[in-house]
């Protein structure tokens, strides 16, 4: 399993797809908190480190667009190479797919962690290392004048958390998101011709985006996975919980439908002619 896994890194980083990937959704990010780093130097104040992504994890159309780098980065799941055939004969079925989910699961931690790096980067000439919120924060999440800035955070909800707890939540959220949509790629390229099976995935995030953007209310966030992934759609310690699903909630949506899909993939694996199958065959 995990020579599975490790094979399928060392070819992800050996292709330029991952490196085309990684400079997107790191540019994505970077523009996305530009907003916010250009707001704390006209007030002169510095940001915190980690402030950047929590930023960028309350923003929906910088999240659905990072997302779409994962979805190009893993697009050859499972038949990454001409010599599935070769790896099935040498494992079981079961081995070869717990390997392949282990990879999935790597290489979003891998993408989201590289994300936030970048952005802790570009804030760095004017942030302090810290676990406490700024002042720039502070002002945008009470709605106070914002002057001529586009800096957008009115979610004083999530300050109740630290900004370590923030991050941590918000990455694991986004990470939950794109293993469990990798999933159902992986799992339509296995019903679907690779192009087709591509084009379901993009439609179902277009959907939960649209799900986001059509309902005014907060409490229709729940129903959309990608919504279950934006840090300002929970209820923080309790407050929002009658119209917000806590943290914990979420991540049991995430488990759930990942538990399912993997029912379905090994349920399609056992029916699969992968003699016939694999690579540029398929």
């Amino acid at each position: 399993m995990f020579k599975i896994c490790r094979h399928q890194l060392r070819m992800a980083l050996a292709s330029p797809r991952f490196y085309v990937a990684l400079f997107m959704g790191c540019a994505i990010h970077i523009v996305g908190i530009m907003p916010l780093l250009e707001y704390a130097k006209g007030i002169g104040k510095p940001l915190s480190l980690l402030e950047g992504f929590v930023y960028f994890s309350c923003e929906r159309y910088t999240i659905a667009a990072v997302f779409l780098c994962i979805v190009f980065l893993v697009s050859d799941i499972p038949f990454s190479s001409e010599n599935e055939t070769y790896t099935l004969l040498r494992v079981s079925r079961r081995k070869w797919l717990a390997g392949k989910v282990l990879y999935l699961l790597c290489v979003c931690s891998l993408y989201y962690l590289a994300v936030l790096l970048a952005g802790m980067a570009f804030l760095s000439g004017n942030a302090f290392v810290g676990d406490f919120w700024s002042e720039p924060v502070y002002y945008l999440a009470q709605g106070l004048d914002l002057g001529e800035y586009n800096a957008y955070f009115p979610y004083p909800h999530v300050l109740r958390l630290r900004p370590l707890q923030a991050v941590l939540a918000a990455v694991l959220l986004h990470v939950a998101y794109g293993f469990t949509m990798s999933l159902f790629l992986f799992f339509c390229n296995l019903k679907l011709p690779r192009t087709l099976g591509y084009a379901v995935t993009m439609l179902l995030h277009a959907v939960f985006y649209m799900m986001l953007s059509v309902f005014q209310s907060s409490y229709y966030a729940r129903y959309s996975l990608l919504g279950n992934s934006l840090l300002m759609y929970h209820s923080i310690y309790g407050e929002y919980k009658e119209l917000l699903p806590s943290l914990g909630q979420s991540f049991l949506v995430f488990g759930i439908a990942a538990a399912a899909l993997l029912i379905f993939i090994f349920q399609a694996i056992q029916k699969y002619d992968f003699r016939i199958s694999v690579g540029t065959k398929q």
